[in-house]
């Protein structure tokens, strides 16, 4: 076995006898050998051409390579923004349409209330105007049938109800007799301790409704 040098890197070669190529197990370059085994012609020119072909197609393969890398990356870039953005507008759009929304129910809600409140303020006036009825009625009743002739007997029980609705309400009717008005409970027995014979009887009412006169003449 025989020991040679590499002319590419300078390793060695081995190289045995009776074999027509050595072989650098260093870079794997090969060589022809002649007789006497010096190193005679470099067989792989060729080769490293090829190799060196190669290699610059691989890079040139490369740049263009990178390209379509640098694309993909681009567009996966802008997608996500682009995605950014109009999740952004659509969060923007929902959350106005969420106020047009509780605007348009606070609005609702308001015309409702207002409606309530007007419709409630009538029922109050209509219970008004009928308990203002009712008592205007139920405080005529016991006078309404006063109108007309009387005798002094009957006339007697009028000036009694006189009396007593003065006790009971802060509405007062006035006895009118003779031309004399009054409202005082002594002056009213007296005019019915005098009574006697036939009377007419009227009834008149103040500027609400309610009675608030009984007009006794006597009649001749």
């Amino acid at each position: 076995m025989e020991k040679l040098n590499c002319s590419s890197c300078g390793g060695h070669l081995e190289v045995e006898e009776n074999k027509e190529y050595a072989k650098c197990n260093h870079c794997g370059a090969r060589y022809k050998l002649n007789e006497d085994l010096n190193v005679n012609i470099k067989l792989d020119d060729n080769m490293k051409e090829v190799l060196n072909n190669g290699l610059g197609t691989v890079k040139h393969a490369s740049k263009f390579m990178l390209i379509p890398i640098i694309l993909f990356i681009t567009i996966i870039v802008l997608s996500f923004i682009f995605s950014f953005i109009n999740t952004s507008k659509n969060r923007k759009t929902v959350e106005e349409r969420q106020k047009q929304i509780q605007e348009q129910v606070k609005q609702q809600q308001e015309k409702i209330m207002e409606e309530a409140k007007q419709q409630q303020e009538k029922i109050d006036q209509e219970n008004k105007k009928w308990e203002e009825e009712l008592d205007k009625s139920s405080f005529n009743f016991q006078f309404i049938n006063d109108n007309g002739t009387k005798n002094a007997f009957f006339l007697k029980s009028t000036l009694d109800e006189i009396i007593q609705s003065n006790k009971t309400n802060d509405r007062k009717v006035a006895l009118v007799f003779n031309g004399i008005e009054t409202t005082d409970e002594a002056e009213i027995i007296n005019i019915k301790h005098s009574l006697d014979g036939d009377y007419e009887v009227s009834i008149n009412y103040d500027d609400t409704g309610y009675i608030n006169k009984i007009i006794v003449d006597k009649i001749n």
